[in-house]
């Protein structure tokens, strides 16, 4: 905590009016009440302890340091309130454990970890959280490389893991995907985008399989029948789109819903075509052999602010709302469409996660089968659901 204690560099201004006057020969007290000079050698000092000064000389003393004396009392009071306070506040922030969690992009697909820091899961549990955008390929490196603790990015995790990396999946906050492929006016199918531009988050992102898999049902390939636009962030997408840099995008909430209240259209859903989840928590299959305990905090948080949002609407509209900078109906309208898909528990179907494994072994050329338990660890998460009564 910080403490301006601005008093104290106002002593000498607060002084009573009284000076010291010296000149070659000797020392004189000047009260500027009385206006009598007295020699400094006749003076008698006492109670030197308290640093009073007194005139015994005359009736009507004068204490020259009895306002600095209550301001230096003052000083020392605010003084050691302020270290007390400070003290308590580095207590408290010693007991909390720090963690950093990269997030791709500011987006609803992730807002059930701004929940658990808005609503203090996070510090519930003993975690310091600290959320870092960062890109999605950039932040499966830093996890591998333990720079951070967890990515929110696990569609990506999960390729990543397929491919070799140390990662594991521990928990999904949707069953199934949320982007919406949004387009220009004039294009009203899959087959007008023949040639057109297409933004998506770029490759190894969840968005590129979606949109992939979006094309697929006309016939269609990334870049053989479309140009690719690579555009990381939701929001820089979305404008991107609107300022006509690119014909058509996958986005995901509350993006496509201000997409389309300007006039562009859905041409489809991702969850249609494409049966997985791309946000949840991955981390270095290190970090949960050596700090389980740490694991399970972070999983009870995620769990707390899931719940959270499905029994408060009003609240958690509120924080989609500040987080993404919404008017009120679009946020309510984000929220619908996360909680109808949301994963309350965190797990996702065997089938799910076999279904998605082998897409991604097939599209990065991975020979050797790919068991899910290699992938996927839901052990610390169903001991958080048992601790907290849920399932």
């Amino acid at each position: 905590m910080r403490c301006r204690l601005n008093i104290f560099m106002g002593l000498k201004r607060l002084l009573p009016s009284s000076k010291i006057i010296k000149n070659s020969r000797q020392k004189f007290v000047v009260s500027a009440k009385v206006g009598i000079q007295v020699p400094g050698a006749r003076e008698k000092v006492q109670n030197l302890d308290s640093g009073v000064r007194r005139n015994d000389l005359r009736k009507n003393s004068v204490s020259v340091f009895s306002v600095q004396d209550k301001l230096s009392a003052t000083f020392l009071f605010l003084l050691v309130f302020c270290l007390t306070l400070a003290r308590a506040e580095f207590g408290v922030a010693q007991g909390l454990e720090k963690v950093r969690i990269g997030m791709p992009s500011l987006s609803l697909s992730f807002i059930a970890p701004q929940v658990a820091y808005a609503r203090g899961f996070f510090r519930e549990e003993g975690i310091d959280a600290e959320i870092i955008r960062i890109a999605t390929n950039v932040g499966l490196v830093a996890v591998t490389t333990k720079e951070i603790g967890y990515t929110t990015a696990v569609g990506a995790g999960l390729r990543g893991a397929v491919k070799g990396l140390p990662l594991k999946v521990v928990t999904y906050f949707n069953g199934r995907p949320l982007h919406v492929l949004v387009a220009r006016p004039e294009l009203k199918s899959l087959a007008d985008l023949r040639r057109k531009i297409i933004g998506f988050a770029g490759y190894g992102d969840s968005t590129e399989f979606m949109l992939r898999a979006i094309l697929r049902q006309a016939g269609m390939e990334l870049e053989k029948d479309v140009q690719a636009f690579q555009v990381s962030g939701s929001g820089q997408r979305l404008q991107a789109l609107l300022s006509g840099k690119m014909d058509a995008a996958i986005v995901p909430p509350p993006f496509n819903f201000e997409a389309e209240s300007k006039g562009f259209i859905r041409l489809m859903a991702a969850a249609d075509v494409f049966e997985t989840s791309v946000s949840g928590l991955a981390l270095h299959v290190d970090t949960l052999k050596d700090k389980p305990a740490q694991v399970k905090k972070m999983l009870r948080a995620l769990l707390k602010a899931q719940n959270f949002i499905k029994n408060n609407k009003a609240e958690s509209v509120r924080v989609i709302a500040d987080w993404l900078k919404l008017e009120p109906k679009i946020s309510q309208a984000s929220y619908d469409i996360y909680v109808k898909g949301m994963s309350l528990n965190g797990i996702v179907p065997e089938r799910v996660l076999e279904s998605d494994i082998e897409r991604a072994r097939k599209d990065q050329q991975v020979k050797e089968a790919v068991p899910v338990s290699k992938i996927v660890d839901f052990s610390m998460l169903r001991e958080a659901l048992n601790e907290l009564g849920m399932r």
